[in-house]
């Protein structure tokens, strides 16, 4: 049992540490380095896309910054439960994680004096701002609960995760897809699909799959008291 439980809290933070090394590996591949694109750069390479730039070409391109906001609020939400039960270094290392990514997301100086009335940067300012309050909520949760009481569900906290995860690596994947075409079309041949791309998808399914296994563990309902859960 104890083997169990080691392992279903490890699996979570496996998943995110995936995830943050593709996320920063290349999404698209190419012989020459200036031509290698990462997560990150994507949200910003896309701008320049002749059929995005024209309007012909349907683009968010700030769902490109969905994982690092994703994997952000998935370490704030198994940092903040005690159904993970994790030390206090490990959550605090989570917390100053999650925080920067949410600040790696936000708008450079000086767009971010002025994102919320930007076309350009308002969304990604938003995202990033948002992600920042779930963080502070999560540890003001933390700090009011008590390990006689855990206010959120074991099946609440699970499909959070589930969710959450989902949302950091289906939107990042489909809107990658859709513009394949674009650029292939820039880079005047079909493009080369970097190992970051699937690897980011990977990570987040077995972030998902943590939250699955938590509710197979323990069921939809918590049937112990919190200090008998794993």
């Amino acid at each position: 049992m104890k083997r169990e439980t080691w392992m279903l809290k490890s699996f979570a933070p496996l998943g995110i540490a995936l995830v943050l090394v593709a996320y920063w590996g290349p999404w698209v591949n190419h012989k020459t380095a200036a031509l290698v694109l990462s997560g990150l750069d994507m949200a910003e390479f896309v701008k320049f896309l002749p059929g995005v730039r024209a309007g012909t070409e349907f683009m968010i391109r700030e769902l490109f910054y969905l994982p690092p906001l994703a994997a952000a609020l998935c370490l704030a939400l198994i940092g903040s439960s005690r159904l993970w039960r994790y030390p206090l270094w490990a959550r605090t290392i989570m917390v100053m994680t999650a925080v920067v990514l949410a600040i790696i997301v936000l708008p450079p100086y000086p767009f971010i004096l002025q994102a919320l009335s930007s076309d350009e940067f308002g969304r990604q300012f938003s995202m990033a701002a948002g992600c920042l309050a779930v963080i502070a909520a999560s540890l003001l949760y933390r700090r009011r609960s008590t390990e006689a009481h855990e206010r959120l569900p074991r099946a609440v906290v699970a499909g959070l995760l589930i969710v959450v995860s989902l949302a950091g690596a289906i939107p990042p994947l489909w809107q990658f897809l859709s513009i394949r075409s674009a650029l292939d079309r820039v880079y005047g041949q079909p493009i080369h699909i970097g190992w970051g791309l699937w690897l980011t998808v990977a990570g987040f399914l077995v972030v998902a799959g943590a939250g699955v296994w938590k509710l197979e563990v323990g069921g939809w309902k918590d049937h112990q008291p919190p200090d008998q859960q794993a």
